[in-house]
């Protein structure tokens, strides 16, 4: 068994850094398909009293870097109309937080869960973050190699609640954790301890994804096998062992009741009795697979949730596919969306309601929910979308190969908890 240590209060009061290097440009939505180059733009810290900061984007990349981005917007980002349609002169924009690297090897993996953050790297270990203190606060090592996968376990939620609670990270009280070593592991988050080691790959795990209730979970690995997991008992419930090559990708729909398994090459839904339901082939390499509800405006004027089975590939491309039109040969693709020029290696989802500051005129719009999506690419760009609309609604460049993303609350810093930074450190970080 791989040796484990946790590192209680690593670097206890240091703060994650805000790097005096800019770690990239702001590119307008308009310009983010044509051009790739280093645009010299300013980031602006004055805030209009049409903006208001509304959710923060937080990448890690193959350099090692962590970078955290604050998006300031205004009431137009929010909107189910195009930013053109709607008339907006709101000019978002992006703050960085913090730029740093926390490991010595490329970052593979990221999850959030209210106030943690944790990221999972080619050096084996998994570092811990307080994003509302900001500061780091431990490293567990457990892993003998890449750690591939990092998901918390959250409570059950209803399915009008999944996207929000998703993006407030659940109640977090569970972390799993998988590996090249093909280890399983269920922590503790109260004290990070390891609570199981769910054993049963005989190869790197994949990808896991958990149920919406909390109580199981499913695993792919290199030994073409898919795992169902009882997290109650940190059992391994059942196995199925896939044809066709090794699967990279899992998801469970949103309320639970099939999952999808991906291939490069191609993707296949599967019911609760691991029946097949339906199968479609891939033009391009796949990278990332999972669902989404979006609540639209169906042809009565009614708003309903529509489900999406949403991948990304290696042309930049993101698809959603309408997931109750599926049949046994097809899923039909709703839209597109592309703001990337190559791989997008990684995306997530968030919704919110409008800050009440940008509603003083409109106090019906502060119930609103509109849902955002990030995404990144080796093309060094993270790209937030306003899915409402099915548009960019901000653009960063980085100039990393960025690997995996997650988006947080802005509300999730409390700057009552921050401690002052001592002048020596103060003059380290200027010296750097």
């Amino acid at each position: 068994m791989a040796k484990r240590k946790r590192e209680e209060k690593y670097h206890e009061d240091k703060k994650l850094k805000n790097d005096p290097v800019a770690p990239g440009n702001q590119i307008s939505p308009e310009e983010s398909s044509q051009n790739d180059g280093n645009l010299d733009v300013q980031v602006s810290t004055t805030l209009s009293k049409n903006l208001a900061p509304i959710l923060r984007v937080i990448t890690g990349s193959y350099e090692h870097h962590l970078l955290c981005l604050s998006l300031t917007a205004g009431i137009s980002a929010f909107s189910s109309k195009t930013l053109e349609d709607a008339g907006s002169s709101d000019a978002n924009f992006f703050t960085p937080v913090f730029h740093f690297a926390p490991h010595t090897a490329s970052i593979r993996s990221i999850a959030h869960a209210k106030r943690y953050l944790v990221t999972g790297g080619n050096d084996e270990h998994i570092r811990l973050y307080d994003l509302q203190k900001r500061k780091e606060i431990g490293t567990l090592m457990y892993h003998e190699g890449t750690v591939t996968c990092l998901e918390f376990v959250s409570a059950a939620l209803g399915v009008e609640d999944k996207v929000e609670e998703k993006s407030a990270g659940g109640n977090g009280k569970w972390l799993l954790s998988g590996g090249e070593d093909g280890e399983l592991l269920v922590w503790r988050t109260k004290d990070w301890e390891v609570l199981a080691n769910m054993k049963g790959h005989k190869g790197a795990v994949n990808d896991i994804s958990v149920h919406p209730s909390g109580k199981i979970a499913l695993s792919v690995g290199r030994d073409r096998t898919l795992r169902l997991w009882n997290l109650m008992t940190a059992k391994n419930a059942s196995v199925l062992k896939l044809t066709g090559g090794e699967a990279i990708q899992v998801a469970w729909s949103t309320d639970g009741d099939k999952y999808a398994v991906g291939w490069q090459t191609k993707i296949v839904i599967y019911d609760m009795s691991a029946k097949p339901l339906s199968s479609i082939g891939l033009k391009s390499p796949l990278y990332r697979l999972r669902y989404v509800s979006l609540k639209e405006t169906n042809d009565d004027n009614e708003k309903v949730f529509t489900e999406y089975l949403v991948t990304s590939d290696s042309t930049g491309s993101i698809t959603f596919r309408d997931a109750a039109k599926a049949t046994e040969d097809d899923i039909p693709i709703a839209f597109d969306l592309k703001a990337h020029s190559i791989r997008v290696k990684d995306f997530e989802f968030y919704a919110r309601t409008p800050p009440p500051v940008l509603c003083s005129n409109d106090k019906e719009a502060t119930t609103q929910t509109t849902t955002f999506m990030s995404s990144v690419s080796s093309d060094g760009k993270i790209v937030i979308w306003n899915l409402n609309a099915r548009e960019p609604i901000a653009v960063y460049q980085t100039n990393e190969r960025l690997n995996c993303c997650t988006l947080v609350a802005e509300e999730v810093e409390k700057y009552d908890t921050l401690r002052r930074v001592d002048q020596a450190t103060e003059s380290e970080y200027d010296s750097e």
